[in-house]
């Protein structure tokens, strides 16, 4: 009887334990996620391209939703100062879903964005976005793919 007692309780704390390590991780992922949109979204709203451009990685791969594929930091740069110049601001990123590991993480979230006001009114945009960060040489982390699609 104490050997299936002792089992019993071995079972349930090695769950526990596991459970709560698997949670962690995904509340690390969440919160590590949440701190690279704030960063983003600061840039953005800052009107700052160069800023933006450096939390890619120097080969990343960006597709902004028209069929069309940029691939390293200038390519990216020039896309958002193309975006700041048209009056684009207010960006917002509201998560959906995170997961990853210490290595690689991916987000998939909502974004919303605002243009310039024409005739009283200002514009809105919004969509979905995905992302896939890893850590650089440094243990940085950087956007390697950005993709997003806009849908009114």
């Amino acid at each position: 009887m104490k050997s299936l007692f002792k089992n019993t309780l071995a079972i349930i704390t090695f769950s526990l334990v596991t459970a709560s390590i698997a949670f962690a991780e995904e509340m690390t992922a969440q919160t590590t996620v949440e701190a690279l949109n704030n960063t983003w979204n600061k840039a953005f709203n800052n009107s700052d391209a160069s800023s933006l451009a450096s939390l890619y990685a120097e080969n990343a791969v960006l597709s902004p939703g028209n069929g069309k594929v940029l691939t390293g930091r200038a390519e990216i740069q020039n896309l958002f100062k193309s975006f700041f110049e048209a009056g684009l601001k207010n960006h917002k990123l509201e998560i959906v879903t995170v997961d990853g590991d210490d290595k690689t993480l991916y987000q998939v979230a909502k974004w919303s964005a605002s243009g310039p006001e024409k005739d009283g009114v200002t514009a809105t945009y919004s969509g979905i976005t995905t992302s896939v960060f890893k850590k650089d040489a440094n243990g940085k982390w950087i956007a390697r793919t950005h993709i997003w699609n806009a849908g009114n």
